[in-house]
């Protein structure tokens, strides 16, 4: 079950089982309501994400989205269609956000940073629903979590809060670990995401006797200079190496986990599509659980609530995913501790 919090200190439950209980309810009046409110008109969604082919947890995540505003009374080709509008590369996406605006979209949905700060720079008057963002103030995406203002607000995953958990799995897991790199890439070297991961970091390294290596490495590498990247650092005396979410890393993630795994670096990420790849940990938030908080958002507006009065969620569980074969592989033995406390082993 997750849960995401409020700005306010009130909690909402986002698991599939408790949508069933609340639709049970909403269903109720819903339809009608829809009907009643938006008669005759047909609404239309823009996903503005990056790149051209996401990621599979943002597809799975959409998909989760397309079915929570269905069961809200929102049927797709009768009241409401949902594009997806993409480039290949970021340095696009405000002549993509730009274009959303120019066809006049009813609610723009993005899955990202990158995507939610150029459909903000190209609007300030259609809503914007994040249904994934890292620290949206210090972004400059919302003025607060409480009282977002604007037209902008959505969900935040509380990366900073859980980067220096993840070193701390990783010392778990190799007891006499002294070195780890981060991996984070080097165009977001400055965002305030890219600057928590490494800050974070680098705190929970320091208090357990660790020594961080910051290891600024292009996600869109191929798999021979990931295994270049991951030797140089192997050399370094580098024993496991943590990697900053982002969707790049996670279309790369057959490629980091084979050459982490070739030069015996225990490796540990945000999103369990890297340990599915063959990642040997992954520690954080259940992104397909945002997407469909998210559409309880667009819900809202489309009914006429303004997203500047909506407060920002925050998940507060987080799921830990570890692959038994790589550890297997590795030479590592999974303490019981971390056993227990996974969501999964993958086999």
């Amino acid at each position: 079950m997750t849960q995401f919090r409020m700005s306010n200190g009130e909690f909402r439950i986002g698991s599939t089982a408790t949508f069933i209980v609340a639709l049970a309810l909403g269903l109720l009046v819903s339809p009608l309501a829809v009907e009643a409110q938006q008669a005759g008109k047909m609404y239309r969604i823009a996903f503005v994400a990056f790149p051209t082919r996401p990621p599979a947890v943002s597809l799975a995540g959409l998909e989760a989205f397309r079915h929570v505003l269905g069961d809200r009374g929102w049927i797709e080709g009768k009241n409401v269609v949902i594009e997806i509008r993409s480039t290949e590369l970021d340095k696009d996406l405000p002549e993509v956000a730009a274009q959303v605006v120019r066809e006049k979209f009813d609610l723009i949905v993005t899955g990202n940073n990158p995507s939610a700060l150029a459909a903000k720079e190209a609007t300030t008057s259609i809503p914007i629903v994040m249904a994934v963002s890292g620290n949206p103030v210090g972004a400059g995406l919302v003025g607060s979590l409480a009282r977002p203002g604007g037209n902008v607000t959505g969900l935040a995953l509380m990366a900073a809060e859980v980067t220096g958990k993840r070193i701390e799995l990783l010392k778990e897991i190799v007891p006499r670990l002294r070195r780890v790199a981060a991996v984070y890439n080097p165009d977001t070297a400055t965002s305030t995401f890219s600057v928590d991961f490494v800050t974070q970091s680098e705190a929970t390294a320091r208090a357990l006797g660790i020594t961080l290596q910051r290891a600024e490495l292009d996600p869109l590498m191929g798999a021979n200079q990931w295994d270049a990247a991951f030797a140089a650092l192997k050399k370094d005396g580098v024993g496991a190496v943590t990697v900053m979410e982002g969707p790049r890393y996670q279309l790369r993630a057959p490629e980091i986990a084979a050459a982490a795994l070739k030069h015996g670096l225990a490796t540990v990420f945000g999103f369990r599509a890297h340990v599915e790849a063959g990642g040997l940990m992954s520690y954080g938030t259940d992104v397909v659980g945002m997407w469909q908080r998210a559409a309880h958002f667009a819900d809202r507006i489309l009914r006429g609530a303004k997203p500047g009065d909506l407060p920002i969620e925050q998940p507060t569980k987080f799921e830990l995913f570890i692959n038994g074969k790589t550890a297997k592989a590795l030479g590592l033995t999974i303490p019981q501790s971390l056993l227990i406390r996974a969501d999964e082993v993958i086999q």
